[in-house]
């Protein structure tokens, strides 16, 4: 069914172009057919437009549905996802990606920088700051070492060096810093100009400074620097409202969400989850012994928004791509208009979560998870049409994680059992991000302390014994860099700051 709506779509597209081509030929006669009138400058806003609309396809794009397939969240079913699945991988398969990152992102964001420098505005600076920060952190918390002091100044450095990983980190902590700083320095009359996550307002100074501080706890977390996590954090996205979130729509090649773009439009049948964790870890119906419902926790909702199962994989799950556009069905996780969290309130308070327990300890930290189970209470972030009501996530007391609570059945000791259950939930909240692959990669506590978190969660690798440890240098990067590590890093070594 999805093939035949994906191809009369295609259709209907190439045949309204062709009737804009048609109708339009009159005013190009005469024009070169070659362009000759390239832009060569653009507004403030513009460029920051440009540089959130790159973000945006880094972060929910290609390296997600990898880092997806890596975590058991997916299963890739088709052609080179097979492979993928079965992490094999190759420089070329980061190409695309790298360039997005390097070409698109990076380069609009330095673009806004100078800018805004030109102008005064010190909150387009901050802006591009910000995403900057994050954009690179989280290339170099998948990659490594990476290009970035030096990347994208070709007359003074055609030949990059690569920045060790923990240095990155650093650096887009002072990044952000240096943000906070300009925001609170910004001039009356100022805005975030082409903002199009929220308005570009100067009222959003707060909420800025909030993604700043939110994505300066998900760097201390990954660097074991836990009060510090736990300083940002409190600052950081505690209301859902202030989300950074992609917004989405219905017109196709345009505003799309991407995963739903890739599975019912461009690659259909690529991606499924088939022989995933993830869906039998919530699914009420499953049998595993891992699975998450219980006493005080119907996952019920969030298994329907999150996941289906459809009749091309009767055997197995897929991820929720109904819409009401194409499906007459309320969108699901992976829904035409579902808009998409990249910077929100779920991980930083399952960050503050996580922290609290390795500093402060079992009881404050049971409280902050409890908070969460609140918010979900209420419906959380789901589409309101897959909410059934309240009693779904009930408090956790400390005697569901006493051995042989509902939290606990392997009796280990309590604290771990929270712990474990702090990832667990971070696992199935952030479904679909870059991030999960993060922290899958991330030591573990108490008894875990020897255990990345996929082995804390019982994720058993697609093959092997264990779970890719990162990405591959794109192989354009290699063949054009003579500063590129010879040899480059392999899928299974180590990075610096997940060892």
């Amino acid at each position: 069914m999805r093939n035949y709506l994906k191809s009369l779509k295609k259709v209907i597209v190439i045949f309204a172009l062709g009737a804009v081509i048609s109708a339009c030929e009159k005013y190009t006669e005469g024009v070169s057919e070659f362009d000759p009138t390239q832009p060569v400058n653009a507004s403030l806003g513009q460029v920051i437009n440009s540089g959130e609309v790159a973000y945006i396809g880094f972060m929910e794009g290609e390296l997600a549905r990898i880092a997806g397939m890596w975590t058991s969240q997916f299963t890739g079913v088709d052609r080179q996802y097979v492979a993928l699945n079965n992490y094999t991988s190759t420089a070329p398969d980061y190409d695309n990606a790298w360039s997005n990152i390097y070409a698109g992102v990076l380069k609009a964001l330095r673009i806004a920088q100078e800018k805004a420098l030109v102008v005064n505005n010190k909150r387009a600076l901050a802006l591009a700051q910000i995403l900057e920060a994050h954009a690179m952190v989280t290339t170099a918390s998948v990659f490594g070492d990476i290009p970035y002091s030096q990347a994208n100044d070709l007359v003074d450095f055609p030949n990059p060096a690569f920045d060790k990983q923990l240095d990155v980190y650093n650096a887009a902590l002072v990044l952000l810093n240096t943000a906070q700083a300009n925001i609170a320095g910004a001039a009356a009359g100022t805005s975030y100009e082409g903002d199009f996550f929220y308005s570009g307002a100067a009222s959003n100074d707060a909420i800025w400074k909030a993604v700043a501080n939110t994505t300066k706890a998900k760097i201390y977390l990954h660097l074991g620097q836990y009060q510090n996590a736990i300083d940002a954090a409190n600052l950081g996205l505690t209301d859902p409202s202030m989300d950074l979130v992609a917004p989405h729509g219905d017109i196709y090649l345009s505003n799309f969400n991407i995963y739903y773009s890739f599975m019912v439009y461009d690659r259909p049948g690529y991606l499924a989850a088939t022989d995933a964790f993830a869906p039998r870890l919530i699914d009420p119906s499953s049998t595993e012994t891992y699975n998450r419902n219980n006493a005080k926790t119907d996952e019920s909702d969030r298994y329907n928004y999150s996941y289906i199962t459809d009749e091309n994989y009767a055997s197995g799950y897929e991820p929720n791509y109904y819409s009401e556009y194409d499906w007459g069905a309320p969108d699901g996780y992976f829904g035409t208009n579902t808009g998409w969290a990249i910077i929100a309130y779920r991980e930083n308070q399952l960050i503050l979560a996580e922290a609290t327990l390795r500093v402060v300890g079992f009881n404050a930290a049971l409280d902050v998870l409890n908070d969460y189970r609140a918010y979900l209470n209420d419906g959380g972030y789901l589409n309101p049409a897959y909410y059934s009501g309240a009693g779904s996530y009930l408090a956790y007391t400390a005697t569901d994680f006493a051995n042989g609570g509902i939290e606990n059945a392997d009796n280990i000791a309590p604290a771990d059992a929270l712990y474990r259950e702090i990832i667990e939930e971070k696992y199935v909240s952030l479904l679909g991000t870059i991030e999960v692959f993060n922290d899958m990669r991330r030591k573990g506590f108490g008894s875990f302390a020897g255990k990345q978190n996929w082995a804390v969660l019982g994720i058993t690798p697609n093959t092997g014994t264990e779970i890719p440890q990162r990405f591959i240098i794109s192989q354009a990067e290699i063949n054009s860099n003579t500063s590129a590590p010879n040899p480059t890093p392999g899928l299974f070594e180590k990075t610096e700051v997940f060892k």
